[in-house]
């Protein structure tokens, strides 16, 4: 049996990432790898049973410029009600007759799940399944530790369990499920955390995830494993769950929402009324009349869920009421707006800040409207107050074509798309003294209905490997392949392409990595002096010590940031001052709790730049500027499809790595060495 597959990620890690557990699900002979073009790395796998299977990844989606593929793979989502600019990490698709038929979207998260940041994906898993078209996982490494100041470990943090029941009760509406999916992670030690002593361990996912990937590539029945994994979502939930609390559902709330209220959360809600709905808003913050709005909507509503959430349920029968004096706070309130909102019907209050003190909208908030519609369905009424900054510029879009506002920012997005009403009492920048509050109030339900409706079917395509043009995606990848595939004895301990994830690093402190271990820092600090570097590896026995060789990647030379190179090392002495969070022996799967210290006095580092340019480009005219130690230029040559590498070192260490880079590259040769040094 011969079989093509697919893998759109959003950056060659996310690729590698679901190889990976395809890896796991199938038993394989061999795996050859080989460049399907410049951009498209591609594994040819022989399984034991003799059949073959390609797995061709694209890495770089169509996000930051909308042409990089000559057609674009979520077309065929948005063609089916996909609805948002809100994309997962990966697709899955399987080659045939008609072109790509999506067998599976993921969402890869190893970042805490705590306030906001637990739903703010909720929008990428909403606009891709309702498309009805493939299941959506959200795989989550549970569990995930707050760090102080200091990275101590304070707390164990839990999203809030209306965000993973949010994924059950949207998926009884849809031919797919999405499902909250929960793997290991490195940080689950019940002998290290007491709290985590009765936690049932076959609840993880990860072998429902590899025979999931199996049944989707052998096309067998699946419909078991998603049962299992719901189920497994749901007990996980009732973990969570604070078992006694006056300001949030309890186990037996959502039990009987399950069972009592068959899954109709605004039912219960208005029926147990368990706490009020009350928006805080910090004092800094208070501006307009928004502190008098959350006053009003406390009046006449309840809570749902949680106290936390910025939500909360004006019930039918005060909705009146509400709407009457809401016209007392905002007279100019016109008549359709009041026409529409003063009915008998429920309606859901959602309350946000949404934009930073720039305009720049906040990403977690983009999730916060998916996140109601999957609890609650999007015909459920929806009136959204957003008092956050507003720029100018938003203002005018707002008033001239509110659908041309949604479809060039996210937030604005996800709010046309899904609010029945919009309130906006928000300070405009660039600000005025005295000048009062912008405010709109802006009768939504056609936009809505517009936003939500199917504009046609699906459309087929079969993408080609070859892009229009190059970027700093696929400059990631050549430094991924060539310190993963072609320069031996190496570790790769960070790869953060745009769109990456960088929840970890990890490094070797001995030159024999066959005996060694693997130190982990999780939950990265964000820095201010220093820069986090792009990629991490460690090379072995080609100093006294390892070298770990920190590298920054960019389009072009130009954007390589002044200075970059001590940036980039000064992040490692940075993060080597803290303990490590974890480690493991390198022969072992099994993760414990570290109590060593690493120094970096254990290693020699390096640092890298590295970007496209000409093949006549002087490497010498940006040394001064960026103060690497090895800069590499990548230029295609587009008549034979390879890469012209141009490697220099300038300082002692960086003249001994850039010909230990050059001999290597220049002497080996594989079908996964498309590199020609020059």
């Amino acid at each position: 049996m011969i079989k093509h597959f697919r893998i759109h990620g959003d950056n060659i890690v996310e690729c590698e990432r679901l190889f990976n557990l395809i890896t796991k699900s199938i038993q394989i002979q061999k795996a050859e790898r080989f460049f399907l073009s410049p951009a498209c790395p591609s594994v040819k796998v022989t399984t034991i049973d003799s059949d073959i299977l390609f797995f061709k990844y694209f890495p770089g989606f169509n996000k930051n410029t909308s042409d990089r593929w000559l057609s674009n793979i979520f077309q065929i989502l948005r063609d089916n009600g996909s609805f948002l600019n809100e994309t997962p990490d990966v697709l899955f698709t399987e080659e045939t007759d008609d072109g790509e038929k999506i067998l599976l979207a993921i969402e890869f998260c190893s970042a805490l799940q705590a306030g906001n940041q637990a739903w703010q994906r909720s929008g990428r898993a909403y606009s891709t399944a309702r498309a009805n078209i493939c299941p959506y996982l959200y795989i989550i490494d549970f569990v995930k530790y707050e760090l102080d100041e200091n990275r101590n470990r304070k707390a164990l943090r839990f999203p809030n369990v209306a965000i993973p029941y949010s994924y059950y009760n949207a998926s009884k509406n849809w031919k797919y499920p999405a499902i909250q999916v929960y793997f290991k992670s490195e940080e689950f030690q019940p002998s290290f955390d007491s709290s985590l002593q009765n936690f049932d361990t076959s609840l993880f996912g990860e072998k429902d995830v590899y025979s999931l990937l199996y049944g989707l590539i052998y096309n067998t029945d699946v419909t078991p494993i998603y049962t299992s994994l719901i189920e497994k979502s749901l007990k996980i939930m009732e973990y969570m769950t604070t078992p006694n609390s006056s300001n949030s559902y309890t186990k037996e709330d959502w039990t009987s929402i399950q069972n009592d209220y068959l899954g109709n959360i605004i039912a219960f809600s208005r029926q147990n009324n368990r706490f009020p709905f009350a928006k805080k808003i910090a004092k800094k913050s208070i501006t307009g009349r928004n502190k008098d709005f959350a006053s009003l909507a406390t009046k006449y509503s309840t809570g749902i869920a949680s106290k936390d959430l910025p939500f909360g349920l004006i019930p039918s029968n005060n909705k009146i009421a509400f709407a009457n004096e809401l016209l007392t706070l905002y007279p100019e309130m016109n008549d359709e707006f009041y026409r529409k909102l003063a009915t008998p019907n429920d309606l859901i209050i959602c309350m946000f800040k949404g934009f930073k003190p720039h305009g720049d909208d906040a990403r977690p908030d983009r999730g916060i409207l998916p996140l109601i519609a999957m609890l609650f369905g999007e015909s459920t009424e929806i009136l959204t107050f957003v008092y956050g900054e507003t720029l100018e510029s938003t203002i005018q879009k707002l008033d001239q074509n509110i659908l041309s506002l949604s479809s060039g920012n996210g937030l604005w997005s996800a709010i046309v798309s899904l609010s029945d009403f919009i309130i906006l009492d928000a300070p405009k920048i660039p600000k005025v003294v005295d000048a009062p509050n912008i405010v709109r109030l802006i009768p939504n339900k056609d936009n809505k209905t517009f936003s939500l409706s199917v504009k046609k079917q699906a459309t087929d395509m079969l993408i080609s490997p070859c892009p229009t043009h190059y970027t700093e995606n696929d400059v990631d990848t050549f430094i991924h392949t060539i310190f993963n595939y072609i320069i031996p004895n190496t570790f790769e301990g960070f790869c953060n392409p745009p769109g990456g994830d960088w929840s970890g690093i990890s490094l070797i402190n001995n030159n024999d990595p066959a005996v060694g271990t693997e130190f982990r820092w999780l939950t990265l600090p964000r820095v201010s002096d220093s820069k986090r570097p792009d990629h991490i590896t460690v090379l072995f026995n080609l100093f006294e010590k390892p070298l770990i060789v920190c590298t920054e990647s960019k389009e072009l030379p130009r954007n390589l940031e002044p200075n970059i190179g001590p940036a980039l090392t000064k992040y490692i002495f940075d993060l080597l001052s803290y303990p490590p969070s974890v480690e493991r022996q390198l022969n072992s799967d099994i993760w414990t709790i570290s109590t060593s210290t690493v120094s970096v006095s254990d290693f020699t580092c390096a640092s890298i730049g590295c970007f496209f340019a000409p093949s006549n480009f002087d490497l010498s005219t940006i040394s001064s500027k960026c103060n690497c130690d090895v800069l590499i230029g990548f230029n295609i040559d587009s008549s034979t499809s390879r890469c012209k590498v141009q490697i220099k070192g300038f300082s002692s260490i960086g003249n001994t790595l850039a010909e230990y880079l050059s001999s290597i590259i220049q002497h080996q040769n594989s079908p996964i060495n498309i590199f020609d040094i020059f």
